[in-house]
């Protein structure tokens, strides 16, 4: 523990900075948290729930390439009319990239959304075996 730096240290600075100051941070913080995510597999599939309530279908893109998926949106929660007193959902540009289990088909790739989830159904990206090449070793000694 740090006896040079008190523990109230919030109160003892000058109401200069104003009232709201220190609670924009605690808020900043609750908004800073990250779009949740839950990924399902099955054999060769994926299914991968956003929950973006609010989301603008128009202005999302989704990218798939390899172990990756990337979607980068807007969320609007807005009511003519009515000031924003208390802010606790993700609003504005989300940008979020999850690393998958598996590599994926970029050209197989559906997307919907309902009820404030985005649902990304992806399959597995499944090589044709390669044939193992045998490499010659130069021998610099000769």
């Amino acid at each position: 523990m740090n006896n040079h730096f008190p523990n109230n240290w919030k109160g003892m600075l000058p109401n200069f900075l104003g009232d709201d100051f220190f609670s924009s941070f605690n808020q900043l913080a609750t908004n800073s948290s990250t779009t949740k995510v839950n990924i399902y597999e099955s054999g060769n599939e994926l299914i991968v729930v956003f929950s973006l309530p609010g989301l603008k279908v128009e202005e999302v893109d989704i990218y798939a390439y390899e172990r990756t998926l990337e979607v980068r949106g807007t969320v609007h929660i807005d009511f003519n009319g009515f000031r924003l007193v208390q802010e606790e959902m993700v609003q504005g540009p989300i940008k979020r990239s999850i690393e998958l289990p598996f590599p994926v088909k970029e050209d197989k790739v559906d997307a919907a959304y309902q009820r404030g989830m985005l649902v990304i159904h992806l399959h597995r990206l499944i090589r044709p075996n390669q044939v193992k090449q045998k490499i010659n070793i130069k021998n610099l000694d000769e």
